[in-house]
């Protein structure tokens, strides 16, 4: 008997998670921790200026400042001291706190940025006090990064084909591909990943693709506009090449899905129900005493086929089920003999595409500007070319970039220099010709 495949579009067969608790709004929660760390003596603080800052950061950054704060106002609770305003003996005393709690040293500078963010939130720093700029307390994070070291663990790249060279560690897009499965959910998977890969996205980037973001050309590629990013958070746009294989995974998985306009990438429910053989009709003084389900081995039970039903929903992915996506594929990838053991992690959506194009080019501005990457400059893909870091150096002296190859984000803030800003497809590619016209 065979398999019978349902596949529903109106996402009323998926599962509910159940929330625990009221969910608070991270505008309320960074208020409520603010005037927690307020002494009830300092005086008002502007609405209108609170209120301005507040709408003024990105969501994630509300985030990062909420939990960064929670962590600050616990440690005052335990030492008794006065959260707001800090002196900066006693951020001396919690950056030591969190060394020796283990983390590290870019942990503990996201985490004094965040109380001069509420500062700067709450009117202190106009007022005079800015005990986070304190030279001792800039010294002590000098000291850990000095005693920690100041390197980021990396996620391994993605490449195309085949391994640049066996000793290099991390899958191939054709790897992750093949273990992409023929259902509705390997089609999705499929797409996604091929989508990411050629136009350099964000998790973030990904989640916000819509179908009214895929302008199709004749020859079958597409152009991919993106309309903010992590780095364009006021909305300016830009836009992303994606390749005639990638619009033929999307093509298959959008109709599938039946997806006509709005999210592209939507979660797939699967609700699986196994062979059940016939039970045939028993006799009343055949059937035990203390049998359950007495009335079904009487009249007997009918034969039932294997049943897949696949739900698509109608709101678009999140980025931990799309982290979710990127490891159980490369698990599954890697079961089939693909990778190493290290390297069973999710894949990010920007470390993936740098290294194929290392190996072509041996110049870090063409990487950087090539088919619409969005990277402020040419030092900024050094931090995933591991293997060349010593050719993108030098090919980064010699197009007088910022310096961010060299120069850590607090340093390079330090300096007053800005990062070369590329705002669309057009002038990355002057910027590129005019390069190519120089070194010529």
């Amino acid at each position: 008997m065979s398999e019978i495949v349902v596949h529903c579009t109106d996402g009323e067969g998926l599962p509910v998670r159940a929330r625990r608790g009221l969910v608070e709004p991270i505008d309320a929660r960074v208020t409520r921790l603010l005037g927690l760390a307020l002494p009830a003596d300092i005086g008002p603080v502007s609405e209108i200026g609170f209120a301005a800052q507040l709408g003024a950061m990105a969501a994630a950054s509300k985030a990062a400042l909420a939990s960064d704060l929670a962590c600050y106002l616990r440690w005052c609770e335990d030492t008794r001291i006065v959260p707001l305003p800090a002196e900066p003996e006693n951020l001396v005393r919690y950056i030591s706190m969190l060394e020796t709690r283990g983390a590290k040293p870019a942990t503990v500078a996201r985490r004094v940025a965040s109380l001069a963010t509420a500062h700067a939130l709450s009117g202190l720093q106009e007022r005079g006090h800015a005990p986070t700029s304190h030279v001792m307390v800039r010294a002590a994070l000098k000291g850990l990064r000095r005693r920690r070291g100041a390197a980021q663990r990396q996620a391994a790249p993605l490449r195309f084909g085949a391994s640049l060279d066996p000793h290099t560690k991390g899958f191939t897009l054709t790897a992750l591909l093949g273990a992409c499965g023929g259902d509705l959910q390997g089609l999705r998977d499929a797409a996604l990943l091929s989508l990411g890969y050629d136009a350099g996205l964000r998790v973030s980037e990904l989640v916000a693709v819509t179908v009214a973001h895929i302008d199709p050309h004749s020859d079958g590629s597409a152009l991919l506009f993106i309309p903010s990013s992590k780095t364009d958070q006021e909305g300016q746009g830009a836009w992303g090449w994606l390749s005639a294989d990638t619009m033929r995974r999307v093509g298959a998985w959008l109709v599938a899905s039946a997806i006509t306009e709005g999210p592209v990438f939507r979660r797939v429910g699967v609700d699986r129900r196994r062979l059940r053989a016939a039970v045939p009709p028993m006799a009343y003084e055949a059937i035990p005493g203390h049998t359950r389900h007495w009335q079904e081995k009487l009249k007997g039970k009918k034969a039932e086929p294997a049943r897949t039903v696949y739900t698509v929903g109608t709101a678009s992915l999140s980025r931990q089920g799309v982290n979710g996506i990127y490891r159980r594929v490369a698990l599954s990838a890697f079961d089939q003999g693909a990778g190493r053991d290290a390297d069973r992690q999710s894949r990010g959506g920007r470390a993936r595409v740098v290294e194929p194009f290392a190996a072509r080019w041996a110049d870090a501005g063409s990487v950087c500007r090539r088919r619409g990457r969005r990277w402020h400059c040419p030092g900024a893909p050094l931090v995933v070319a591991v293997d060349g870091t010593a050719l993108w150096a030098e090919a980064c002296r010699q197009e007088q970039c910022c310096g961010a190859c060299t120069l850590s984000h607090q340093e390079l803030k330090a300096r007053n220099r800005r990062p070369h800003r590329l705002g669309n497809v057009v002038t990355r590619l002057n910027a590129y010709g005019r390069l190519r016209q120089q070194a010529v």
